[in-house]
């Protein structure tokens, strides 16, 4: 494992500015104002472990309570390939959790996550990544080659998780309320799933950041990246449910005349999973 999380060096090829005369200063003040110090102070209690006692560690020091509910409809795939599905309420223990999850239960599972998720080397055995956010050619390469991963990884016979998403859930008004949801599940995830011809399981995860977290959204994307870390820390005393739905076979999914279509309508059944609670 890394000696730390992120090191300076890695820091430093993110801009220029933390290259300069005054780098080591901005580093610090960087750390601090991303959070990132303290999802440092977190890896650093649990990256003895790896994998799922990596993931189990983590949750337990954060104080976060784990639920599952109907996890026994995984039973049946115990050897063979499938998908899971979920939503993407807090950008990193959702991920954790879900790995936890299934892979205590099924061998060889991986889920697809962006390059801040993939910094936690602890828990590369669990992981194919990706970069949402960057759209140079080289990460264009970077992010077809870790589709084209996922497809081998399922092929192989081994199963998969997604956050079709593929950014953290967002704060919307619904029907008179304020509501935590997802946006449209990206076509590139859904191609996929129509491609691999294996049965897809929706899970949904009830757990959110604080709502401030969600409305910087609002003023804009990068802030909202630069404060992600710090809803780590607030978990403590709370309760996270994971709730699986019954799986979806091949034939329904090739049923469906457009991706859009499919997409709305795995979203709307893993969300339909909230009020089964």
């Amino acid at each position: 494992m890394k000696e730390r999380l992120i090191s300076d060096d890695e820091i430093r090829r993110f801009h220029p500015i933390f290259r300069g005369k005054n780098g080591e200063k901005y580093i610090k003040w960087g750390m601090k104002l991303s959070g990132l110090k303290n999802a440092c102070e977190i890896y650093d209690r649990s990256k003895h472990l790896t994998g799922v006692a990596f993931c189990t560690d983590l949750l337990d020091k954060l104080g976060l309570k784990r639920t599952v509910v109907n996890a026994e409809v995984l039973e049946p795939f115990r050897d063979k390939p499938f998908i899971v599905v979920a939503n993407h309420p807090n950008g990193h223990v959702d991920g954790i959790a879900l790995i936890e999850t299934v892979a205590s239960r099924v061998d060889n599972f991986k889920v697809m996550v962006n390059f801040i998720l993939g910094l936690v080397d602890t828990m590369d055995e669990n992981f194919i990544k990706v970069n949402p956010y960057k759209h140079t050619d080289k990460m264009k390469h970077i992010s077809l080659s870790g589709i084209k991963e996922c497809i081998d990884h399922l092929r192989g016979g081994n199963p998969m998780g997604f956050f079709p998403a593929g950014s953290v859930s967002r704060l919307k008004f619904r029907n008179g309320r304020l509501m935590i949801h997802d946006r449209t599940w990206q076509p590139s995830v859904i191609k996929l799933i129509e491609k691999a011809r294996v049965p897809v399981i929706p899970l949904y995860i009830d757990c959110r950041n604080r709502y401030l977290f969600y409305a910087t959204r609002f003023i804009c994307w990068q802030l909202q990246s630069l404060v992600l870390c710090h809803e780590l820390y607030n978990k403590r005393g709370k309760e996270m449910t994971l709730t699986f739905g019954e799986p979806i076979m091949p034939e329904t999914i090739r049923s469906f005349g457009s991706t859009d279509e499919l997409g709305v309508f795995l979203r709307d059944k893993t969300y339909a999973l909230a009020k089964k609670r």
